[in-house]
């Protein structure tokens, strides 16, 4: 059996997750097959600085056969193999994986005809979780003519309308299985945000980020007042604040949310206009607006974010209702007087997505070279990317063009 390994680019990888009798391993569980062999494997990394924390993905092309005499057959895979730091601590992907998006799946490929293309992930073939440790081995959606978008410089109109109807087609598909499988939704843990902002990672991006984001905008010409309103709530009025909105009691409308819906967390094909949804570890019972708010304002262009965000809100809440009738949801649809409450509700989300999540998801290539997982634990090497953080012309403009918005709404004052 050959295989092909390319130089590895990241000291966070895992080679023995990755090596052809782990891969041999992975999929033989996968098809059935204890007499599965690996004819060939090539394996490379994939992973870039500062655009994904939590894991080391490898593209795989493997070449196998199911049994002695069969045919060689060929397969395009992902292998995602998260950082032990992380794995550690837990998250809902393996469930989302291996349960709850292919019955979702189920769901829309029961449909009515009217509903379009209604592919929600890639397929899993094999998951494993012990402790400090999380696989998956993924189709490789770049292979089926996905690619990332632009996270530097954001979603155009036209891209952005594509990614709400996947986003209301997947929130959508999760109602219709909050009906028919109640108890197996329930299973999935809250928001990491439910007890607040208490866990050290939480208190270094969130709190941290907010504080520093407010030491830049005292800076800009008459802001000292929101630069002052932004330290004044840290951390408990943050904490409470971002606790209320995750708590699915909280919710007129119920889904299942993604938890990191950014630009770099949904793929595109170009040529056929579809969107594709990646990566579900931080998936949780609560309101579609926080999705739609963190993806509003981490993914979208200055202008479309300004200007279009009706539109968009628009058209998710067409695919949401055109997935709910399609799959026959016996409850009531939800109105767009409800979306619009919800994306009221929950509008410090999206403040919270410009002051800590912006920065980091629209980082240049030089502020991305050595921005690893490691770089949040050293308080000095944190400081320093912050500085290049904040200086992207896109987060100071967006800083500007949003925060006194959120102080007209009310989203910066403390509650009593």
């Amino acid at each position: 059996m050959e295989q092909v390994e390319k130089a590895t680019v990241t000291e966070a990888a895992t080679p023995t997750h990755c090596d052809a009798a782990y891969v041999e391993k992975a999929l033989q569980v996968a098809y059935k097959s204890e007499s599965l062999r690996l004819e060939t494997l090539q394996s490379e990394p994939i992973t870039q600085c500062g655009e994904n924390f939590c894991s080391v993905i490898y593209r795989l092309k493997v070449a196998y056969r199911k049994c002695e005499n069969s045919p060689i057959e060929h397969d395009n895979l992902i292998l995602k193999d998260l950082l032990p730091i992380v794995a550690a601590v837990g998250s809902n992907e393996k469930l989302m994986f291996e349960r709850i998006l292919p019955e979702m799946g189920q769901i829309l490929e029961k449909a009515a005809s009217t509903l379009s293309e209604r592919k929600l992930s890639a397929n899993c073939l094999f998951a494993e979780r012990e402790a400090s440790k999380e696989i998956y081995l993924l189709e490789d959606l770049g292979a089926l003519g996905y690619a990332l978008f632009d996270r530097q410089t954001g979603l155009s109109l036209e891209d952005a309308l594509i990614c709400m109807q996947k986003m209301g087609q997947f929130h959508g598909a999760s109602m219709m299985l909050m009906e028919e499988q109640p108890q197996l939704v329930a299973q999935l843990a809250p928001s990491h945000y439910a007890d607040g902002i208490s866990d050290p990672f939480a208190t270094v991006i969130v709190v941290g980020g907010t504080d520093y984001a407010a030491g830049v905008v005292a800076k800009m010409p008459g802001m000292a007042d929101i630069a002052a309103k932004m330290k004044a709530q840290l951390p408990d009025e943050y904490a409470r604040r971002i606790r209320s909105i995750v708590d699915p009691k909280n919710s007129a409308i119920s889904v299942i949310v993604h938890g990191d819906l950014w630009v770099n967390n949904m793929m595109v094909n170009a040529e056929q206009k579809k969107s594709i949804i990646v990566d579900f570890q931080n998936c949780f019972i609560g309101s579609p607006a926080v999705d739609l708010h963190f993806f509003f304002y981490t993914s979208l262009q200055l202008e479309v974010l300004l200007h279009k965000q009706e539109q968009l809100l628009q058209k998710y809440y067409q695919s949401l209702c055109e997935t709910l009738t399609a799959c026959k949801y016996r409850g009531c649809l939800p109105s767009y007087a409800q979306l619009t409450d919800e994306m009221q509700r929950c509008l410090f989300y999206g403040y919270y997505g410009v002051a800590c999540e912006l920065p980091i998801c629209c980082a240049a290539n030089e502020a991305s070279v050595d921005f690893t997982v490691d770089t949040f634990i050293s308080a000095e090497a944190l400081l320093e990317k912050r500085h290049q953080l904040f200086a992207s012309e896109r987060v100071r403009q967006t800083l500007q063009a949003t925060l006194g918005h959120f102080d007209q709404q009310g989203v910066l004052n403390i509650q009593e």
